[in-house]
């Protein structure tokens, strides 16, 4: 195995998601489900598309042939590995014990969300009692990729928790995608070192063992403003079909990635035309963008997204319902401290950023302090899966501070290359307008400082403070890593007693009160566990203690 068959292996990866979404979203039209056989199917097809669209040396000579075989050996190794982690490792978060299990058991077992609602699937198969509708306004209205990527996985395994592959395996593209954008120009340490801290940052460390869907925002996102990079420096056919997949994903992920794409695109897009116009070249890009994006939306939105924003558009007036239109529900104001309610954006934010680590969102203790100081109050709240204040971790504040401090320093070495301050500028502009920018893991573009600073320090810092850039540089490893071991320690002993606690009960009939985490009604499924619901029950617990239940035998 060889670098370039991890470079490789992170596109073929990368076609194999994407595959994975966009062919079930085009197979419902024709009423054809979720399959047990997907994974393999839509595996084959990215080999395919990878070995007649992107390589065409394979297709000439034996010896490069032979190591796309490698390539595609270091691919189902990665696709294997990373299955048998999310099988083994359960997700205890409650978004993700709640509607989004509920939404991919749904589409496992067979749920269209073009001809139907996930209420009347239920109905008609008159199977109320083993998959619940608690949620079936989300799972019908909001966007479905990660629903859709985790159901085929689900349908492939008989495991639930197997969906949560997509995380890893996103990961792992994202990872190779930065290291090898830099590897050619940094030593590899470098670039190493700059693709995990991008690809594991304070979002994805907290979220990475769950189906919280703000991981995968950030991971495209990410990956989408890098091809925007790369694609204002020089253009090349391959970046803007990887910038069309990350679209195709991205859209269709959450609304807020579909907003963050479409402005950062958008600015991206102005900034070519305006290079343009001074060529003398801007009738002829315009109508080269007008070409590539009208099919993209085109296939992101109104083909993929039908089930979403098409038919939220036909039903309720607005692609985005429920959290806009007659009838919308919301779901922020209970979410943040009281105190949130009477400011404004620009002060909701500067409140989340440098105050203390908290995540109760009753608290108006909202405790402003010194940046890098740490008190023991915040060690616990720091290793939330949807960390409300100072969630880009403890030491987030004091890198803030840092970040700017970097780029005021290095101004003349980069001023000429304005596509960073052009990005930052996108980033400060949304982060003013959106009303929720103080919520961390709704805006994963806030973290743009951090990187872009540390970038400023290996392009041009080199043997300049050499010191002080090594402690700035463990200070943001050191952020993240806490929430990434903490999470790890807590996820690796609790599946450990989720497992015992099922395997125990494999095979016998079940009460159990579910306490509104219905999602988990699905591992009890997978583990062979007959249940009927009933409320009430305080009796045994399972699935470290979020279930109560008593055995009907015992019962009896």
């Amino acid at each position: 195995m060889t670098l370039k068959n991890i470079k490789e292996s992170g596109i073929l990866i990368f076609l194999f998601l994407v595959f994975l979404f966009v062919g079930p979203s085009l197979l419902f039209f024709i009423r054809i489900p979720i399959l047990p056989i997907n994974v393999i199917l839509y595996f084959s097809c990215a080999i395919l598309f990878y070995y007649f669209v992107l390589c065409k040396k394979i297709r000439k000579e034996k010896v490069v042939m032979n190591d796309f075989l490698k390539t595609i050996g270091v691919s189902v190794g990665v696709l294997l590995i990373t299955i048998f982690l999310s099988c083994f490792l359960f997700d205890r978060s409650s978004d993700g014990d709640t509607y989004h299990k509920d939404a991919i058991g749904v589409f496992k077992e067979g749920f269209n969300p073009i001809y139907q609602s996930s209420e009347d699937f239920i109905k008609e198969r008159k199977d109320e009692s083993k998959s619940l509708t608690t949620y079936s306004i989300w799972t019908d209205h909001y966007a479905k990729a990660n629903w859709i990527l985790a159901s085929n996985f689900y349908s492939f395994t008989e495991n639930i928790e197997s969906g949560k592959a997509m995380n890893f395996l996103s990961l792992y593209v994202l990872f190779t995608f930065i290291f090898f954008t830099f590897y050619q120009k940094w030593k590899w340490i470098k670039a190493l070192i700059f693709a995990s801290i991008i690809s594991l940052n304070p979002i994805t460390a907290s979220q990475l063992f769950t189906f919280y869907n703000d991981f995968l925002v950030c991971i495209y996102l990410f990956l989408a403003i890098l091809f925007l990079l790369r694609l204002d420096k020089k253009e090349t056919v391959e970046d803007w079909l990887y910038y069309i997949l990350t679209f195709l994903l991205l859209s269709n992920l959450k609304f807020n990635g579909l907003g963050y794409l479409l402005v950062f695109s958008f600015f991206f897009m102005c900034r070519k035309l305006y290079f343009a116009w001074k060529n003398g070249k801007f009738v002829e890009v315009f109508k080269k963008l007008v070409i590539l994006f009208l099919p993209l939306f085109i296939g992101s939105l109104l083909i993929c997204g039908y089930p979403t924003y098409v038919k939220n558009t036909i039903d309720h007036k607005t692609p985005f319902f429920p959290l806009y239109g007659e009838g919308k529900q919301d779901i922020m104001t209970l979410q943040q401290p009281h105190k949130f309610q009477l400011m404004v954006p620009i002060q909701k934010l500067f409140y989340s950023t440098f105050s203390k680590t908290n995540n109760l969102r009753e608290n108006d203790n909202l405790d402003l302090k010194i940046p890098l100081t740490v008190s023991k109050s915040e060690l616990v709240p720091a290793t939330s899966y949807d960390l409300r204040i100072s969630g880009f971790g403890i030491f987030f504040s004091g890198i803030l501070c840092i970040s700017i401090i970097i780029l005021l320093i290095y101004y003349k070495e980069y001023k000429k290359d304005t596509r960073i301050l052009f990005t930052l500028g996108i980033t400060s502009l949304l982060l003013l307008v959106m009303n929720e920018s103080w919520w961390a893991r709704y805006t994963p573009h806030f973290y743009l400082f951090a990187i872009f600073s540390i970038y400023l320090l290996f392009e041009y810092g080199k043997n300049k403070k050499k010191l002080l850039s090594s402690i700035y540089l463990l200070l943001v490893i050191g952020n993240t890593l806490i929430p990434l071991l903490g999470n790890s320690y807590y996820c690796l002993t609790n599946s450990l007693k989720i497992h015992k606690g099922l395997n125990d009960l494999r095979g016998k009939e079940i009460l159990c009160d579910v306490h509104g985490y219905h999602g988990i009604v699905y591992n009890l499924k997978d583990y062979g566990i007959s249940y009927q619901l009933k409320e009430g029950l305080d009796s045994n617990k399972v699935y470290y203690d979020m279930i109560d239940y008593q055995v009907i035998d015992d019962e009896k």
